[in-house]
């Protein structure tokens, strides 16, 4: 669970260089946790969102998830 928050806290700070603003739920044994994820680029795979962090890791969002453009 503590690796979950910092994972959370590091991806929900927010940047001018950031485009999409993604809400969604992760889901752990305890149950599902509001989210919130900041990228510059988003793909789609079906229903799933996806994109790739500075290091090459990619993170797929399962849905139901709100996608928002940050002007």
């Amino acid at each position: 669970m503590k690796k979950l928050l910092i994972m959370l806290c590091l991806v929900s700070c927010t940047s001018n260089g950031y485009k999409y603003k993604i809400e969604g739920v992760v889901e752990t044994k305890d149950g599902g946790h509001p989210a919130v994820w900041y990228t510059e680029t988003i793909s789609f795979d079906g229903d799933t969102a996806y994109y790739f962090n500075s290091d090459g890791s990619e993170v797929r969002i399962s849905p139901p998830y709100v996608v928002k453009t940050i002007k």
